[in-house]
């Protein structure tokens, strides 16, 4: 049975952590793997507890030290406990754009394999991603762009390979079939977006500042937490929003608010992939994207089964806004992307590039 290991910073909340917890699962699933999992600090996060059961667990750290010599008892506690791991697996996986950088280019024995969730050019700027590739033996890119953007900026890499992420549609189907616990009106008419709300990455300011020209009934519900949430709640004040704008904190399930609203919307400036698309479009929902880097294009197929905005464009997005109630889709446009990101399909396509 093949041991593979998956590198990741934490299982705290993020899109991230949560497709690593699907994988885990979709992988467990075979039963032709077994699963090692290493992060920095010892986690017990709701992520961790999801697939506790079904990987062998490890990490560098159980906990931050504190004193004079705490960094140099930590940095040889990480490397001891690194090297545990890696002598315990017969590949390495770095899950989240190079991450683990440091510990496995010193490994000279196993097969390495970066997995990377942003756009090249992106991952140049936020983590000098450019110096690290040629350490690996594999590198994963998820999305039809940053392969053709990798392939053109790097002709010297000949090992890239494209792995579709996936939508546990059953897990959604569950999540549907529960009972709808927030004190919140399904049957008003809502736009929604449900993000992490960090506007580095999410540009909800854009959104609320086309919606604020809006004439339309419809109320906006945004579900999420994040380090800019005050902010956008000062902004929906400002813009005298404060009754039009329901901000509902973290959702555990949102898919009872997907599948009832009149369209899902995303307004980013980068995204790794931008899953919660194709979570909307099986809930039967009408979306909204910007078309950013990297994801809505490929999976609205360029616009044929949704609608795409220019990054930040606040008239362009009203525009949007106020046209989705009439626009229509073909339904075998849907059904093309909805096939395409399947768990089955995943499986396969992760084999293959594991086995090759």
């Amino acid at each position: 049975m093949l041991k593979i290991g998956f590198c990741i910073n934490s299982l705290e909340m993020g899109g991230a952590e949560r497709l690593l917890v699907d994988i885990i699962n979709a992988l467990y699933e075979t039963k032709d793997y077994e699963i090692h999992l290493l992060t920095k600090i010892k986690s017990n996060s709701y992520f961790y507890n999801l697939i506790k059961n079904k990987v062998k667990y490890s990490f560098l750290l159980e906990k931050k030290a504190k004193g004079f010599f705490a960094k140099t008892r930590e940095s040889i506690l990480k490397k001891i406990n690194f090297k545990k791991f890696s002598n315990e697996v017969d590949i390495i996986i770095d899950f989240l754009d190079g991450d683990f950088f440091s510990y496995i280019r010193k490994v000279k024995d196993k097969e390495k394999i970066i997995w990377l969730h942003l756009s090249y050019e992106t991952l140049k700027v936020r983590k000098h991603v450019d110096e690290k590739l040629s350490a690996y033996n594999k590198i994963i890119v998820i999305a039809d762009d940053m392969e053709k953007e990798l392939f053109k900026a790097r002709k010297d890499l000949k090992n890239i390979y494209k792995i579709d992420n996936f939508v546990d549609y059953q897990e959604i189907d569950r999540k549907l079939n529960e009972a709808f616990k927030l004190d919140f009106d399904l049957k008003q008419k809502y736009f929604l977006t449900v993000c992490r709300l960090a506007e580095e990455q999410k540009d909800v300011k854009t959104l609320i500042e086309a919606y604020a020209l809006y004439k339309g009934e419809e109320k906006l519900v945004i579900a999420g937490d994040g380090p800019d949430r005050k902010m956008l709640e000062d902004l929906c004040i400002k813009k005298d929003l404060k009754d039009k704008v329901i901000f509902l904190g973290m959702v555990d399930n949102p898919f009872h608010l997907m599948k009832n609203a009149q369209a899902f919307i995303l307004s980013s400036k980068v995204e790794g992939f931008g899953l919660v698309l194709v979570e909307a479009l099986y809930c039967g929902t009408k979306v909204i994207s910007s078309n950013c880097p990297t994801g809505p294009s490929q999976i609205l197929l360029n616009g044929e089964a949704g609608e795409l905005f220019e990054i930040s464009n606040v008239k362009e997005l009203l525009n949007k806004l106020e046209i989705i109630a009439d626009k229509e889709y073909k339904k075998d446009k849907i059904e093309e992307t909805l096939t395409r990101y399947t768990r089955e399909n995943f499986k396969k396509n992760f084999r293959k590039v594991i086995e090759c």
